[in-house]
């Protein structure tokens, strides 16, 4: 088994395929000395040329009980190497600093940036009034489009864990937001699990750490894969959910950029060529 390597999950729709086949190129131009593995359905085959992006493969077995996101919390049996990071394969890796984010995860059998949260509103869910319903002192609220885990035994018992909670209260908790429609999200359930137990994030702030951060409400983005460069801005205050400029901005440097929805598609469409030829695939 491999020390460290990087799981990338598509599953459904061929498009899938092609944004990790997108991310693995850039994961190859930008830290070329771990393995990368797809982490696919039955129904796909790899092609010959998957195999200069691609180190490995894993098949994810259709459980219709795990629809869309709720399959990144089945991917702890899928992993073959001693530490995984898993990345949305709607990232692009933009910078050459990665090493410090394996570095910084190492400590921890599951490690995720995010902040614990005991009121406000998150997914479309109350919080004070959800961690009463399951019981939790608190949430941890993150973004899931990038996190680390192991091989350990502490690892294990928590995915076990997190998937028999989630089989449990789904038909309770199905009350996430994905573009404005109810839906089952992996967030809530990983969030409220890490308050079951008492478990806390690696550090980071929500969403803007410099480890991913999405393009989400992002401005004046500048991208040079050449140089390893990667600058976006993002306003410092909201108000009722809606960005207020006045009160200033953010400047950050993501090392993985999370492009929602593929947008800028601008931006996304011109770096995946870069990567894609960069790499020879």
């Amino acid at each position: 088994m491999s020390e460290e390597g990087y799981l990338l999950l598509a599953t459904g729709p061929d498009h899938y395929v092609e944004m990790a086949r997108n991310l693995a190129a850039s994961i190859r131009v930008m830290d070329g000395t771990r393995r990368i593995c797809l982490v696919h359905d039955e129904n796909f085959t790899p092609h010959p040329e998957d195999r200069k992006l691609f180190d490995d493969f894993s098949v994810l077995e259709d459980d219709p009980l795990y629809p869309g996101f709720m399959n990144k919390i089945r991917l702890f049996g899928t992993s073959p190497y001693q530490r995984a990071m898993f990345v949305d394969v709607d990232c692009l890796l933009m910078k050459r600093d990665i090493d410090t984010y394996w570095e910084m995860t190492r400590p921890y059998p599951f490690a995720i940036t995010g902040g614990r949260r005991t009121s406000g509103e998150w997914k479309g869910a109350d919080i004070a009034k959800l961690l009463r319903q399951e019981g939790a002192p608190y949430l941890v609220q993150m973004n899931s489009g990038v996190f680390v885990f192991d091989k350990s035994p502490a690892a294990a018992r928590f995915f076990e864990g997190l998937n028999d909670y989630y089989l449990r209260r789904r038909e309770h908790l199905g009350i996430g937001l994905h573009r404005g429609k109810p839906a089952q999200t992996d967030e809530i359930y990983i969030g409220l699990w890490m308050g079951l137990n008492g478990l806390d994030s690696c550090g980071g702030r929500i969403d803007e750490g410099s480890w991913m951060v999405s393009t989400w409400r992002a401005f004046g983005m500048r991208f040079n894969p050449r140089r390893g460069s990667s600058v976006l801005r993002k306003p410092k205050r909201s108000i009722a959910g809606i960005p207020n400029p006045l009160g200033g901005w953010d400047r950050i440097s993501p090392s993985f950029v999370h492009f929602i929805g593929l947008k800028p598609n601008r931006h996304y469409s011109r770096l995946s060529r870069y990567f894609r030829e960069a790499c020879g695939a």
